[in-house]
């Protein structure tokens, strides 16, 4: 009787656990092949995306720049430079030498001089601002020791496309801001991947306009 219940038992399988059905060879093959696919699929949106913003990045870096060197400008009564080395990928704020010599011995600021409260005329602000861009010396003036005014690295990737003067259409390197807000003018276009930044730089007013455009477009 007991070895016809054990048998009965085995039969109807109550006191053992149901076995779970594993997974074939053939099924795990399937299941990771979709997940390569999706991986292969996901990858290039993604490296897009990162490069477009990269170069969305290095243009509110640059436009950050040229900002704060129009209000240097205006501050000292100098002219300011912004230098771009396209080869280097890099760009940084240039002062005149006499400012930052002023700055590191403390000496009074070069408005001074003019005195506070004083209206200044056309004259003034042409004699401060010095020469143009056409005549300026790059060698008269050294890096900013500020934080705002170090050296710059462009991200992997994005380049210096064009840097040219607005109206000769001349390639430049360098954007002069004068202390009566005016700038030397430039158009300037960072280009990633898929993804180009046109930058205009005002000669009159000294602000800064912008439009992105894909790169493929653009090279047409």
């Amino acid at each position: 009787m007991c070895v016809l219940n054990d048998q009965k038992t085995a039969l109807t399988g109550a006191p053992f656990p149901l076995r779970r059905r594993a997974l074939t060879l053939i099924e795990l093959v399937v299941v990771m092949t979709l997940l390569v696919l999706l991986a292969f699929i996901a990858t290039p949106s993604f490296v897009n995306t990162t490069r477009t913003a990269q170069v969305r990045t290095a243009m509110q870096q640059v436009v950050a720049v040229l900002r704060y060197a129009r209000a240097k400008a205006v501050a000292l009564g100098r002219p300011v430079l912004v230098a771009f080395d396209r080869e280097r990928g890099t760009f940084r704020v240039l002062l005149p030498t006499e400012v930052v010599e002023q700055q590191a011995t403390g000496n009074p600021s070069l408005l001074s001089e003019l005195g506070e409260g004083v209206a200044w005329t056309d004259e003034d602000w042409w004699r401060l601002s010095g020469e143009r861009l056409e005549t300026l010396d790059p060698e008269r003036f050294v890096n900013d020791p500020s934080p705002m005014g170090r050296e710059r690295s462009l991200p992997e990737g994005v380049t210096i496309a064009s840097l040219r003067d607005p109206d000769t259409g001349d390639e430049l390197n360098l954007i002069a801001f004068y202390p009566d807000g005016t700038t030397s003018g430039a158009l300037l276009i960072l280009e990633g991947p898929n993804l180009a930044i046109e930058l205009f730089v005002s000669p009159l007013t000294g602000t800064l306009e912008w439009r992105e455009e894909e790169s493929q477009t653009r090279l047409r």
